[in-house]
């Protein structure tokens, strides 16, 4: 069966992005015996010479295509696809590209990178949140004043437009076949979502988001130590790096036994925790590594979609610990039955009934379901599963 992936990103020839949905969608696709493609666009105009080719720069499974290209009935009838899979994210704008692939193939999956709050209608105060949070990012280091002015606007204007959205919205819901979203509190709100707004709620499924796991899973005989690792893009409002560092300055002092570390950012100015490191950024093989080596993971967003670190960090044999208040916290507590830190009022506690250390084999049934449910084969079993029931046949998953 041919599969073609196409996101709306413009990327180096030299900087693909395999380890991101849908490079590894694609390559998993591949392992499973399938004919599958990334359609990206070229970042430049010296790579515009390879576009509507397979990759002449190496073996990847990769076809260039130009704007244009993607938005043309005659481009994807060209290729003949039995599937495709967009990662366009809902965006209406992006109406002409799936309609120029519906010509070539009815078989379409979209994917919805959502906590699932994609209008008003979802839930007022949640969704005025995600609006001024999300502001809040875009403005950056503007003055704190006028970023929480500018903040608010936004996101009564992102009210006030609600019903200029959704329609929309359900004109995008109507033209696809099949829509995934992450997690089980998204698929709720986006099949309440398609009822109101005039939409199929049958064609809205649950499909994880695939990560690394032949980086991730924990294997052999682990030497986990009792820290605690977060790991974020801490310069983001989203990611509340102030509310990280205040849980643990109260944590460690009363806790000698355990340390901490944060992947994501360098060491604040003028800060000094003991037992509290701080790291850049790391290649995904190195945060693998620290993962394995840490028993609980924390973090402390505003609002998240599928975190894909808490996934990777399951994988890793860690526990999953975050806010209640939001979603995902309660779907990556299913994957595990204790945790021997707790996130309890704002303050991180150690659990009453500290679960033994019993190595791999204590930890073996969270990874081998978090394996079921993230690893990029098994995401792509769902995606076939998902097409036969849009009549693809996929005789060779």
């Amino acid at each position: 069966m041919k599969i073609l992936c196409y996101t709306d990103l413009r990327v180096d020839p030299r900087d693909l992005f395999w380890h991101r949905d849908l490079g590894l969608l694609t390559k998993a696709f591949r392992k499973l015996g399938h004919n599958a493609w990334l359609v990206v666009h070229p970042a430049s105009e010296s790579t515009s010479k390879i576009k509507n080719q397979k990759s002449k720069i190496s073996n990847d499974p990769v076809i260039w295509a130009s704007a244009s290209d993607v938005r043309n009935p005659s481009w994807w009838q060209k290729h003949q696809p039995d599937l495709v899979i967009f990662g366009l994210w809902t965006r209406p704008k992006y109406d002409p590209i799936r309609c120029a692939a519906l010509s070539a193939t009815r078989s379409v999956i979209e994917r919805a990178d959502s906590d699932g709050m994609r209008t008003a209608s979802c839930g007022l105060l949640s969704y005025l949140k995600r609006r001024y949070d999300f502001c809040r990012d875009l403005l950056g280091k503007a003055p704190l004043g006028g970023a929480n002015l500018a903040a608010l606007a936004y996101a009564a204007a992102c009210v006030a437009a609600t019903p200029w959205m959704e329609r929309r919205l359900s004109r995008t819901l109507k033209l696809l076949p099949a829509l995934t979203v992450e997690t089980p509190t998204a698929l709720s709100l986006w099949k309440g979502l398609a009822s109101r707004i005039g939409g199929i709620p049958s064609r809205v499924h649950l499909v994880p988001h695939p990560v690394q796991s032949g980086f991730f899973e924990l294997r052999g005989r682990p030497r986990k130590k009792n820290r605690i690792i977060a790991v974020g893009r801490w310069r983001s409002y989203q990611k509340n790096f102030p509310r990280l560092l205040m849980l643990l300055r109260e944590f460690l002092p009363n806790h000698p036994d355990w340390s901490a570390l944060v992947v994501g950012i360098g060491k604040p100015a003028s800060f000094h925790q003991p037992r509290l490191s701080f790291l850049p950024s790391l290649s995904p093989p190195r945060l693998a590594s620290q993962m394995k080596a840490s028993r609980v993971f924390l973090f402390t967003s505003r609002y998240e979609g599928c975190l894909l670190a808490g996934a990777e960090a399951l994988l890793a044999g860690c526990a999953v610990i975050g806010p209640q208040e939001v979603p995902c916290s309660s779907f990556y507590r299913s994957f595990y039955k204790r945790s021997p830190v707790l996130l309890s009022k704002n303050r991180l506690v150690l659990a009453g009934d500290q679960p033994p250390d019993l190595g791999i084999r204590s930890l073996q049934p969270q990874v081998l379901l978090a394996k079921r449910i993230f690893s990029p084969e098994a995401v792509a079993r769902k995606m076939l599963r998902i097409a036969r029931c849009l009549g693809v046949s996929t005789c060779k998953d």
